[in-house]
């Protein structure tokens, strides 16, 4: 997903604002565009979820076996900046692939939410490496 707002930021964007219609180009873009967030957006929730049920469980596991060593306080603070986030881009990707007139201010001047999105993305792909570090 993150690929693909990538894309529409560094390739569609300046191609479309060569072009006379542009507005019409990037929101049929954005548009044919929603079905993939909404598959990349169903598969992270669920994939989320399978790793949060089976931290929480090996730490359950850990702290019954040795309470003291097992402090999962870091890991906590880091899931739920990264949960935030998460939720951000999720926000950020309904606005700008929805064709509801309220977005039209959003989808009409896409690049900074695109930007945004991509560093958002980022920010969440490294906070993921940090975790599986620390699990």
């Amino acid at each position: 997903m993150i690929g693909g707002f990538f894309f529409f930021r560094v390739v569609l964007l300046p191609i479309a604002n060569r072009s006379t219609e542009s507005a019409n180009l990037i929101a049929s873009a954005l548009r044919r565009f929603s079905g993939i967030v909404w598959t990349a957006l169903l598969t992270i929730l669920i994939s989320g979820l399978y790793n949060f049920i089976t931290f929480f469980r090996s730490a359950r596991t850990d702290a019954a076996i040795d309470p003291i060593v097992s402090d999962y306080s870091l890991y906590i603070f880091v899931l739920g900046v990264k949960l935030f986030i998460v939720f951000l881009i999720f926000t950020l990707a309904v606005v700008l692939t929805f064709p509801y007139p309220v977005f039209d201010v959003y989808q009409k001047r896409p690049a900074r939410w695109l930007n945004l999105t991509i560093i958002l993305g980022l920010i969440v792909i490294f906070l993921s490496a940090y975790l599986r570090r620390l699990g």
